[in-house]
This record gives structure tokens, C-alpha cells and sequence, in this order.
């Protein structure tokens, strides 16, 4: 059993194109309406968006339901579970409290927290960029695991029974595992429950009053239901519980998005951290496998968006998914709130971001195809020596599956275009031989150049 990520993974396209057309902010607002418009409905779950520039906010709305049994809709001030963005929180901790001294990023794990394996050569800098090798994989779930209130002793015990993914340092690999235990290097430094080191530090003298450690049990005003959504049927349900000890300092804290506007505001003007800390936390790990395909700092990805930097993080929790990203140069920022935990938030942060620089991306728009016609993409294509994705028509519906992962449906766009269906910017152009067949995929990642060329190498399905 793999823990259930707090955070989508979001792949950064490498190439510059053709720089941003400068854009008023009625225009951005009417293109970033009809976005969230087509992305969701009035009376199902919702989002809510914000986008700035320098401080003045140019879009800020909300729609669907913020508790759909009562009929309470979303408003843009309202609370929302953070997920993994809050290791954007955990890791300016971290790097805070090694300039105040308490603490140094080359430390070694053991230091603060002992008997996890490696930890006598782990360092607190390879748990922020996630390169410790620290496992999320559980062997041995305990029923009911998620929904119980546990405390960082307990979150320990657990991470200690696993084996290593990796020797520190040798690659790459996303670890909520790894958060949690920053958390517990926080507690064993300042002497206090992470949550209340993260307020005291760096919350209360920003006056960021509405981002909090998200108690189960305590009233939030305006804290919203969460919802999980079948996209294909459009059925759905109250999301699962699960307790906010359980991801802890990888993703425990609840925020708004006037709130998080500022953190990042904060961050990036350096009154956080100071610029040269933010530099740290937005400089990508280098050289080790895996770093390339998924650019991270401290606690935030580096992504490219119509070849601009991006920085920020995105989040998915039981019932809610969240995007907080940054452009540097553009000073634009972008908060994506939504309490459906399949709403696709990083998607969404990119067309966002897209918009604000004046390069939306189009629309995609199907083609009509037979299934006959449809079974010319059918086979296996190569991404890497490890990895393929394996197109399949099941029920006149054309599928992707990458390796050992979940099926996505395609539609294939009127301009040869392969789109993940219901919203997702990411596509595969065909190409073919003299003969029309289908020789290769090229993928652009984000919508984005440039294309990753995938080799057919057979003509046999798998089954989905």
C-alpha cells in the first residue's frame, strides 16, 4: 500500500516560445471567468481563483457549492484544506531556523530523530528536496489508520518499519515520509508541536490569520465541505475522512486565498526567509536521476509555463485540490482552491498562469472518429528504458496508460491532437509513415514544447 499523496506532481516543459503579449486585467478576468466557468458547476463542488500582479489582485472569484447538502454557496474568502502546499510552509521553517542558528541543513537526520533507516547519513537537505530515499510505502496498513488522531511519535514508528526506496542522495523521489519528519526535527529543536512553531514564527508576524494547522475538531469560520467527484459519471460523494495529524507537517495546514496570496508575497519579496533563502528553496536539485522530469527546490517546484518560470507547489487531499504558483519575472501570482479532490488544480494553475501572460491555451476541440480509426493509435510507445504508455480502445473509448498506472481517456482534436480527457493541457501529436500508419507520439508536456519523441515498439494492447 502506497500513503495517498498530498500533492499532484506537476513536469515542467524546458523551452522558451514567443514572449507574453502584454494583457489588461479586464481581459484576463473574462478569459479566467469563462475558465473556471467550463472547469465546474453551480451547484457541485467548486474552486475558487485568485490572480495578481505585484499586490493587486486583478481576478478573485468562486463558484460552485461550498456544502452542497445545504445549498451554501462558495465564496472566495472562504477556508480550504492546503494539502501539500503546506511543504512550502514546513521547508521555510526549516530554512529559518538554520539562519537563526538552531539548526543546520546539513545535519544528519539521526542527529534529531534516530533509528530510521540511513539516518546517520540522511541530511535535512536532502529530506527538503526529497532525495533522502525516505519510503511512503507501508507493508503492513493498520485499518482505520488515516481517520485515528495520531501524534509525530506514532507517524515515526511507522516510517521506521520501512526499507529505503534509495541511498540518500542517489535520486529523486516525491516523500510526504520526508516532510513528516522535518516536522519532527522542528519539534525536537524549538521544543513545540511543529504547528505551533510554524504560528508563532512565521504565521503571526505575517498576520496570516486564516492559515492554520487544520484541527478536525476545532470551528473554522467559513471552512468548507470536501467532496470527491467520478468525472466520468459526474457522481458525487462526501470525500473520505482522514485526520489532519496523519500528513502532519506534509500537509496538515488549512488557508484561504487572500492568505496565501500574501505568504507568497512574503516569501518572494523575502520577508520570510530573505531572497537569498528563497533562492535556496527555488533552486532545483541537480544531478541525480529523477530531478530533471520534476524540477524541485524546498518545498516548491520549478516549472516552466509558455516558457516562464513558475515556482510554487500544488496539493490533493481526501476532498480538496490546491495550486499556489508564482512568476518571478512577471510578478503574477496564481491560487487555485477546490474542495473536489479530482479537480484537476495544477491544470487549472497552468491555464491561469497562461492567461495572466497573455498566451492562453486554445480550447481543445473533438473530432468525430470511428472506433476503426481510432485502433490506428492502438499499441505500446517508449518514453524510457523503464517506461511506456500503452494506448488501448475499450468501449469505442481510446485510453492512455503509462506503465503500471490508472487508464486516462484521449480525445483526439480536429488539429491531430491527443488530449487526457475532461481538462488536461498535456497531448500527443501522431506521427506517421508514408503508409498512414502511427510510428511515434510525440508528447508536450503541459501543453508546452518541447516534444518528447515515444518510439512505437509494438502493436499488441494491454488490456485495460
Amino acid at each position: 500500500m502506497v500513503i495517498r499523496s498530498f500533492c499532484f506532481v506537476v513536469m515542467a516543459a524546458l523551452a522558451p516560445i514567443a514572449v507574453a503579449v502584454p494583457v489588461t486585467s479586464a481581459v484576463v478576468a473574462k478569459q479566467a471567468q469563462a475558465a473556471l466557468e467550463h472547469a465546474t458547476s453551480s451547484d457541485g463542488p467548486g474552486a475558487v481563483i485568485l490572480i495578481a500582479r505585484g499586490d493587486e489582485i486583478i481576478y478573485r472569484a468562486a463558484r460552485g457549492s461550498a456544502q452542497i447538502e445545504l445549498g451554501v454557496p462558495l465564496q472566495a474568502d472562504q477556508t480550504f484544506r492546503i494539502a501539500s502546499i503546506t511543504k512550502m510552509f514546513t521547508a521555510a521553517l526549516v530554512v529559518k531556523l538554520a539562519q537563526l542558528g538552531q539548526l543546520s541543513l546539513d545535519d544528519k537526520l539521526a542527529t534529531y530523530v534516530p533509528g530510521i533507516a540511513n539516518g546517520e547519513t540522511i541530511t535535512l537537505r536532502q529530506l527538503l528536496n526529497h532525495t533522502a530515499g525516505v519510503s511512503d510505502i507501508v507493508h503492513d496498513p493498520q485499518p482505520g489508520f488515516f481517520a485515528r488522531k495520531v501524534d509525530t511519535a506514532t507517524l515515526i514508528a511507522e516510517i521506521k518499519k520501512r526499507e529505503p526506496s534509495f541511498p540518500p542522495g542517489t535520486r529523486f523521489a516525491y516523500s510526504n515520509a520526508g516532510y513528516i519528519l522535518l516536522g519532527a526535527v522542528i519539534e525536537k529543536v524549538t521544543g513545540r508541536p511543529w504547528q505551533d512553531a510554524l504560528r508563532t514564527t512565521l504565521l503571526e508576524p505575517l498576520d496570516l490569520k486564516e492559515t492554520a494547522y487544520g484541527d478536525n475538531a476545532r470551528i473554522v469560520p467559513r471552512r468548507v465541505a470536501g467532496y470527491t467527484t467520478d468525472n466520468a459519471n459526474r457522481h458525487v460523494e462526501n470525500a473520505s475522512y482522514i485526520n489532519a495529524s496523519v500528513p502532519a507537517a506534509a500537509g496538515a495546514l488549512v488557508s484561504t486565498a487572500n492568505d496565501l496570496l500574501h505568504w507568497m508575497r512574503a516569501l518572494a519579496q523575502g520577508k520570510v526567509v530573505g531572497r537569498d533563502g528563497f533562492k535556496q528553496m527555488t533552486t532545483a536539485v541537480a544531478n541525480v536521476p529523477g530531478a530533471s522530469t520534476h524540477p524541485y527546490g524546498f518545498g516548491m517546484y520549478i516549472w516552466q509555463v509558455r516558457g516562464n518560470e513558475m515556482v510554487g507547489h500544488t496539493g490533493q487531499i481526501d476532498g480538496f485540490a490546491s495550486a499556489l504558483a508564482y512568476l518571478p519575472q512577471q510578478d503574477i501570482t496564481v491560487v487555485v482552491l477546490a474542495n473536489d479532490d479530482n479537480f484537476d488544480a495544477r491544470t487549472m494553475a497552468r491555464r491561469m498562469a497562461a492567461i495572466a501572460l497573455g498566451q492562453p491555451y486554445a480550447d481543445p476541440v473533438p473530432a468525430k472518429l470511428t472506433e476503426d480509426q481510432l485502433r490506428a493509435f492502438e499499441g505500446v510507445y517508449r518514453i524510457d528504458d523503464a517506461t511506456t504508455e500503452t494506448l488501448s480502445i475499450k468501449d469505442g473509448q481510446l485510453y492512455g496508460q503509462r506503465s503500471n498506472r490508472h487508464a486516462v481517456p484521449l480525445m483526439l482534436t480536429v488539429n491531430q491532437r491527443l488530449y487526457f480527457v475532461p481538462d488536461e493541457l498535456s497531448y500527443f501529436t501522431p506521427v506517421r509513415d508514408a503508409s498512414g500508419k502511427v510510428v511515434r507520439l510525440d508528447y508536450f508536456e503541459g501543453g508546452d514544447d518541447p516534444a518528447l519523441p515515444m518510439l512505437r515498439v509494438a502493436s499488441d494492447t494491454m488490456p485495460l
